[in-house]
């Protein structure tokens, strides 16, 4: 009779030991790597995972932006074990988005519940901004206006032709001949 109410009883505090947990991780505070001081706060709905990111402006200026991560951790094999380590390396994600943590982009994982680890709802995906919610700062409008410093640099260089010349025999011309001096 004793070994029954006992096994009940650690089941118990195993069960209120996992509360705690989840619990516990619920909200924090962090740095973006832009310099933004950031909170985030998780919540629960229907086994999805809500993770909610506010961030003021930067130091240098900006807007204060506010976005939301849904996914399905728990249908990861791994998080039911390592729940921390789990939040851990998703708010090192989080942490690390550029230019801001609410930037689109693809979702954010855990290396532990990887693409190839899990399933693909166990990753967190940003959902569409909400109406109301600031975007990012537009720039001027500047049509018509040409650029002063030319058209922009694209990283092709095929455009680019540079004659080069033929190496000079040694001795026959030094960096003192003048330009045109030397074959």
């Amino acid at each position: 009779m004793r070994l029954p109410l006992a096994l009940l009883a650690l089941a118990a505090l195993g069960l209120a030991r996992e509360a705690a947990e989840e619990e516990e991780a619920a909200a924090g505070r962090f740095t973006a790597a832009g310099r933004q001081r950031c909170r985030w706060a998780l919540r629960w709905a229907a086994g999805a995972g809500e993770l909610r990111v506010s961030c003021g402006p930067a130091a240098g200026g900006g807007t204060a932006r506010s976005c939301a991560y849904r996914g399905e951790p728990r249908s990861c094999p791994a998080y039911g074990g390592r729940r921390r380590q789990f939040w851990k390396q998703i708010l090192g994600r989080l942490r690390r988005r550029r230019p801001h943590p609410c930037a689109p982009g693809g979702p954010l994982s855990a290396r532990l519940c990887g693409p190839d680890r899990a399933p693909p709802e166990a990753q967190l995906r940003l959902l569409p901004d909400p109406a109301g919610t600031p975007g990012p700062a537009e720039p001027p409008a500047t049509a018509g206006t040409p650029d002063p410093l030319g058209p922009k640099h694209t990283g092709d260089h095929s455009h680019e032709h540079v004659p080069l010349r033929k190496p000079a025999p040694l001795g026959a011309c030094g960096p003192t001949q003048p330009i045109g001096a030397c074959p």
